[in-house]
């Protein structure tokens, strides 16, 4: 557990230098990108008028957009959209033949219009544009399509890491994990048990600590007899294990241990348990002071 943790520490700081790097590259960056602007405002020849929101198209549309996965951030190129009649076309040519006035339609199909890229912004502001002013776009460019989107990805795993390293923190004392099955594994326990259906199409495998088996069997089992319980030892599963939780009217709810792994058995099991429910009593009073959860 605390070389897992160590671990997160580790990655955290190493996630933290770049983070830093990358806000000072940002900060070049933008900062060439002003000064060459202010280059090339101050070289003007148009009249006075400041490269700006004045030689803005008012038909302008995004060319660049931010697609999201998996915590990373990536900025795409946006297709531009069709105009309308584009595309395969057909125009009917008349034909008249020799004997009369009947009209002979041929359809012919219109080569396709080729595809035109966006527009550079920079034409807004002629053709012939300073030096300086391109400097500007290749300044603000790189900042936009590279530096932000990986600021912001280092930023949410930052987020991520925060959160794993507080949880870790939170169940420092755990010494065990339990699964609670309804049905008895194999004995000798192998290397991989057959895992219950909700762990198979949840992608990781439920488990709960000492203090939350009883609320986990009342709630989920509570009309089974007998039950086994798999011991499992924190510090062999801590680097697989996510302490994940439910938001229960828009608050965060308990945390349970859930394991990210793709099989359990005998390397992480420490013990195999059954308990049968008493007579006439719940689970809560059957697995009272039994000295074997801890």
């Amino acid at each position: 557990m605390s070389d897992h943790l160590d671990q997160l520490y580790l990655t955290y700081l190493d996630t933290v230098d770049t983070y830093q790097s990358l806000r000072t590259s940002l900060a070049t960056h933008f900062s060439a990108g002003f000064l060459t602007l202010a280059q090339a405002n101050f070289n003007s020849t148009s009249g006075g008028r400041r490269y700006g929101a004045d030689f803005y198209d008012e038909r302008m549309t995004a060319i660049r957009g931010v697609e999201v996965g998996g915590g990373v951030f990536e900025c795409r190129l946006l297709q531009p959209e069709a105009k309308e009649g584009e595309g395969e076309q057909r125009e009917e040519t008349k034909d008249t033949d020799r004997e009369g006035s009947e009209l002979n339609t041929v359809e012919k199909p219109k080569e396709q219009t080729p595809t035109i890229d966006p527009r550079d912004p920079i034409r807004w502001f002629g053709i012939l544009v300073p030096p300086a002013l391109r400097q500007a776009q290749s300044e603000f460019t790189l900042s936009v399509q590279t530096i932000i989107p990986q600021l912001t990805t280092t930023a949410s795993k930052l987020a991520t890491l925060s959160s794993e390293i507080e949880s870790h923190r939170s169940h420092a004392s755990t010494k065990y994990l339990y699964k609670i099955l309804t049905t008895a594994p194999p004995s000798p326990l192998p290397e991989a048990i057959e895992l219950p259906p909700l762990d198979i199409s949840s992608n990781f495998i439920h488990l709960c600590t000492a203090a939350q088996a009883v609320g986990v069997i009342e709630r989920f089992m509570p009309d089974s007899e007998v039950l086994w319980l798999l011991k499992i030892p924190y510090d062999r599963v801590g680097k697989d294990v996510k302490w994940e939780s439910a938001a229960q009217r828009g608050e965060r709810g308990e945390e349970f241990p859930h394991m990210f792994m793709e099989k359990l058995g005998l390397n992480e099991v420490e013990e195999v348990r059954g308990v049968v429910r008493l007579e006439e009593k719940g689970w809560r009073e059957s697995l009272e002071g039994m000295q074997w959860l801890e």
